[in-house]
């Protein structure tokens, strides 16, 4: 009788470690992690978000200049994978950060045309355009030489 319990028992252990070789789970330092393209994009818009945070509360242009192109990057990956109203908005407000007005126009658009009566996207737009025809009005007009 103990003799038959040890066996039962002893195949009550090995049966779950045999089957856990045959059908590993994978993981993700295994490598068989894998991310979707929605994944992979709210992985670079968080971190697009983050370094925009950053660069607003950053004291020397430098530092700001810098952080705004490490969000710009990590936005564009985001739109890239997935377009997304709140991507292309963050973009936007990005590209007039850096002043880049009409990269600013079309990602804030592509917002606008995503969420049509959001003020947040309309306003970011009218921003932009407002940039574009100040900075316009400041160019010295060529005399024709």
């Amino acid at each position: 009788m103990c003799k038959r319990l040890s066996i039962a028992l002893a195949l009550l252990i090995a049966a779950p470690l045999a089957v856990s070789a045959q059908n590993p789970i994978g993981t993700e330092g295994m490598g068989s992690y894998r991310s979707s393209p929605e994944q992979k994009a709210m992985d670079s818009y968080g971190r697009g978000v983050k370094a925009k945070r950053k660069a607003e509360a950053a004291k020397e242009p430098a530092d700001k200049i810098k952080l705004y192109q490490k969000a710009k990057e990590e936005l564009s990956k985001s739109v890239g994978y997935l377009g997304h109203y709140d991507g292309y908005l963050a973009l936007g407000q990005v590209y007039l950060a850096l002043g880049q007005r009409e990269s600013a126009v079309d990602a804030c658009a592509h917002a606008l045309g995503m969420k049509p009566n959001d003020e947040a996207a309309k306003g970011c737009v009218q921003e932009a355009q407002r940039q574009i025809q100040e900075a316009s009005a400041a160019r010295p007009k060529d005399s024709g030489r």
